[in-house]
């Protein structure tokens, strides 16, 4: 058992939520569910109104490209302090040592400062390369004058917009109220960049704002949704008392807590291939095809966020759960749990994918125009690997919670190096289709990995507890 706290703060660690395992499933997933399909749905609506608004679709795929290309570099630099937050602060809120939890957040909030820093500098340093690797393939710059206002160059619009991953230090607020069971919060944020795009989008069209107009509502609308967040956070601390703990307490020391800068440290790695491979895609179509296909891609890939978003918001809840599973060594439920999360998930996939079989064609075609119609097809190869993906996240949330998360390391760079080698592969001959038939090929490889990985580090993890101790922070469940 963690070490009580000799001086035990008048902190609060309670947890609105008075519902079982799967009352907290079934509620958490249903609030952030709804929240989702709200945000979906605005999102596809500010599309389709800055599609029509724009003059053509090369400014509309080079608004797109400027927003991917900010989320790559701050997923990339992102070390994910949440998912470590949750992992070892459970173990702290159960014991209720508000010292050790504060030291963990003091931590957290250190790396998401930094982390922040080095990707806004990353992004700007790192954008001649992609000017230089875009001329090498013969595709230079030649859109811009078409697009962009006299005097301004790509370059200064990704420069000045990518400064808004300075303010995107929102780790430790998302694994504070997910370790919290509050997820209103985190529903109600989810809910701001769309809103503030469509009321933004909306203006614009009427006005005549033109490309430099949109991406300022693009800027804006990402810089209220890290801000509130974080609004939320420090009120959310300042209520439970943990303000004058987190000032007072010093950076986790490695002696203190076994296997957490190990554990963050392979968690960046993880979610570093993550986001190359969810955001790989814009970049190296903008690469190889150009802005105006960008276009096409991103409506096909809003589609198949439909499923990959509701399976992100589900693992948001279920990451908690698990952990305190992990906590309790209920390696039982822990796999029932993560294999039924599956089958779940694997039966959406596939309704949502009949559905854009039937209708995707001539739904795409009403909402924008015959210049989309490559989205549709598309889409349907997108969902397909979405649903592939979906079906494997909970046993990725398995491999963290039993502190392996190396091996989700291993699983998920094998399916990236798949899908990044398949595309260039496949580009020349089936053109933007390869980046479906890539990210298809890459998920079955991973589905089959982490399904028969997660099966032996079970078995291996019940063998293990029957002949230890309870597990406590001074050593976590199954090293780092």
């Amino acid at each position: 058992m963690t070490a009580q706290d000799p001086h035990p703060a008048p902190v609060d660690f309670s947890s609105p939520s008075q519902f079982g395992l799967r009352g907290r499933l079934i509620s958490n997933t249903g609030l952030l569910g709804g929240a989702r399909l709200a945000a979906a749905l605005m999102g596809v609506a500010t599309l389709i109104i800055a599609a029509k608004a724009l003059p053509n679709n090369a400014a509309f795929g080079t608004l797109l490209f400027i927003h991917a290309y900010m989320l790559f570099f701050s997923e990339i630099a992102s070390f994910h302090i949440w998912q470590a937050l949750i992992r070892f602060g459970s173990i702290e809120v159960k014991a209720k040592n508000a010292r050790r939890l504060g030291a963990l957040i003091k931590t957290g909030l250190l790396i998401d400062m930094a982390s922040a820093v080095a990707a806004f500098i990353a992004a700007v340093l790192l954008f001649n390369v992609f000017l230089w690797a875009q001329s090498s393939m013969g595709l230079a710059s030649s859109f811009e004058a078409a697009v962009l206002p006299d005097g301004l160059s790509l370059k200064q619009l990704i420069i000045g917009y990518c400064s808004v991953i300075l303010f995107r230090q929102i780790n430790v607020a998302t694994g504070l109220f997910r370790l919290f069971d509050k997820f209103s919060i985190l529903a109600l944020r989810t809910l701001v960049m769309p809103m503030v795009r469509l009321f933004g989008v909306i203006i614009a069209a009427h006005q005549g704002w033109g490309l430099i107009g949109f991406v300022a509502i693009w800027f804006l609308a990402s810089l209220l949704s890290y801000l509130t967040l974080q609004f939320f956070a420090i009120f959310e601390l300042h209520k439970r008392g943990f303000w004058p703990i987190i000032r007072r307490e010093k950076p986790c020391k490695p002696l203190d807590f076994p296997g957490f800068f190990s554990f963050v440290f392979k968690t960046n790695i993880d979610t570093t291939i993550n986001s190359v491979r969810s955001n790989f895609p814009s970049l190296a179509i903008m690469l190889a095809f150009g802005p105006a296909i960008v276009a096409i891609y991103r409506i096909a890939e809003e589609i198949a966020r439909l499923l990959s978003r509701a399976v992100s918001l589900f693992d948001q809840v279920l990451f908690p759960e698990l952990s305190r599973m992990a906590v309790d060594m209920d390696f039982k439920t822990l796999s029932k749990t993560a294999s039924k999360a599956a089958l779940g998930i694997a039966a959406v996939g596939t309704f949502i994918s009949a559905v854009m079989l039937l209708f995707g064609d001539n739904i795409l075609k009403a909402a924008f125009n015959e210049s989309f119609t490559q989205a549709a097809p598309l889409s349907i190869l997108l969902l397909i690997a979405s649903s592939l993906i979906g079906i494997a996240t909970p046993f990725y949330t398995v491999f963290y919670v039993l502190m392996r998360p190396g091996t989700a390391i291993w699983v998920r760079l094998t399916g990236a190096l798949i899908v990044i080698g398949l595309f260039f592969a496949l580009s020349r001959s089936l053109g933007i289709f390869s980046i479906g038939w890539a990210a298809i090929a890459g998920a079955i490889i991973e589905v089959a990995l982490v399904i028969v990985l997660t099966r032996n580090l079970i078995k291996k993890s019940k063998a293990s507890s029957q002949n230890s101790d309870p597990p406590s922070s001074e050593t976590p469940l199954g090293g780092a």
